[in-house]
């Protein structure tokens, strides 16, 4: 039977709730006529898009075979000498375990709830374009291009003085772009697209300055040119006014998880259990800080965001174990297990023995925080800088 698209998200993220607004909130964006989205025409492709932006090819992309070694090999026992170097075949040296954990922590889990911030908020942004366009703020024929579709030239750093600009190659954009393309009367080249406002999505709360800043250099990074859907608009054809231009600036909410938890004896010891996720306490709101400049507050908070995160990273894990344990036996006493399962019980094995190897001090704080975040739940895990043990949380 096929797995509910709902199920199939919340299998990943870890929260029923949180799946169905993303769901709900990518559906508005395919449902809607001026919305222009990279990854298909599906919730699934569009979510599958942001979650393989995130992680690497586990059997071809030198990233991915590393975290295959990570599940099969792991590190040296914590009794042997500092390895420096490996075979790149077998067990990782310590250079690469403090890798591993710098790409996890610093990469996948950041880069996760980016993008999950930025599919929760598309719903939100589409009703103020909509509320915008009613009072006549915005025309009918905005469009509205989001994510990995806008592309913007990098700036040259051997010219960063504004009147002798140089640029180079595209890279990712503002998150939102509103346009509005105007033809030429010939009609024969790409016309000329007036840009209308910028919309900036931020996982975390942050400073009203800090976010403004970051919409100002997307605005300066304009003057360069606009990838938009993979069609490239040169400088000349882009228009647009600053002081009219419209603000959008996205956060979470502050509300913290619940901190309780009671364990549970079962046939393989005692869990750990922690509440099951809830919807957030109250509603998204959408505030107009002053003329051309919005403020949404997502519903969901900066907590359900970070948690849902280490949830991608240990499930990618569970996949790097379906792959190596397609190729070779489970390892005894293991026998029980799926190889997802496997895997999940690997990465934790794995990240108990990184802070016992040559690591630096801050690769051993990022495994602690991550051993402990995949064993007891992000809002046990996350609050300790020591590794915990389940008598802590007696």
């Amino acid at each position: 039977m096929k797995q509910p698209l709902n199920d199939k998200i919340a299998s990943i993220i870890g929260n029923q709730p949180l799946a169905s607004a993303i769901h709900r909130s990518v559906t508005s964006a395919l449902d809607c006529p001026f919305v222009h989205l990279f990854g298909g025409k599906s919730v699934w492709n569009v979510f599958k898009q942001s979650l393989d932006a995130s992680i690497r090819d586990i059997g071809e992309h030198p990233r991915g075979k590393l975290f295959r070694r990570l599940i099969e090999y792991g590190p040296h026992h914590p009794d042997h000498p500092k390895a420096l170097v490996s075979d790149g075949k077998t067990i990782l040296s310590d250079p690469e375990c403090g890798s591993c954990v710098e790409f996890i922590y610093s990469h996948m889990v950041n880069r996760f709830k980016g993008e999950l911030a930025e599919l929760l908020a598309l719903e939100h942004c589409i009703a103020l374009v909509r509320q915008l366009q009613q009072e006549g703020h915005l025309p009918s024929g905005i469009q509205l291009y989001w994510g990995e579709m806008v592309q913007e030239r990098r700036r040259n750093r051997k010219t960063s003085k504004e009147y002798n600009m140089r640029w180079s190659s595209f890279t990712k954009g503002a998150d939102g772009l509103l346009v509005e393309k105007i033809p030429t009367q010939s009609g024969k080249n790409l016309g000329l697209l007036k840009i209308h406002g910028i919309v900036e999505v931020k996982s975390m709360t942050c400073s009203k300055k800090k976010v403004l800043n970051q919409i100002n250099s997307h605005i300066l990074r304009l003057s360069g040119g606009v990838e938009l859907k993979r069609k490239d608009y040169p400088p000349n054809n882009i228009n647009f006014e600053n002081s009219s231009l419209i603000r959008i600036m996205v956060m979470p909410s502050t509300w913290k998880l619940s901190r309780e938890s009671h364990s549970v004896k079962n046939d393989r010891g005692r869990v750990i259990m922690i509440p099951e996720p809830s919807d957030p306490p109250a509603k998204a709101q959408v505030e107009e800080l002053k003329s051309n400049l919005w403020k949404i507050r997502l519903a969901w908070s900066q907590e359900v965001l970070n948690q849902a995160a280490y949830e991608m990273t240990f499930w990618y894990m569970s996949q790097v174990g379906r792959h190596v344990y397609a190729e070779k036996n489970l390892p005894k006493g293991w026998e029980y297990m799926s190889s997802e399962e496997a895997g999940y019980n690997a990465i934790k094995m794995m990240l108990y023995y990184f802070p016992l190897r040559y690591i630096s001090k801050r690769h051993e704080r990022l495994a602690t925080r991550l051993y402990n975040v995949y064993c007891f739940g992000y809002p046990l895990g996350a609050d300790s800088k020591e590794m915990l043990w389940p008598e802590d949380l007696n």
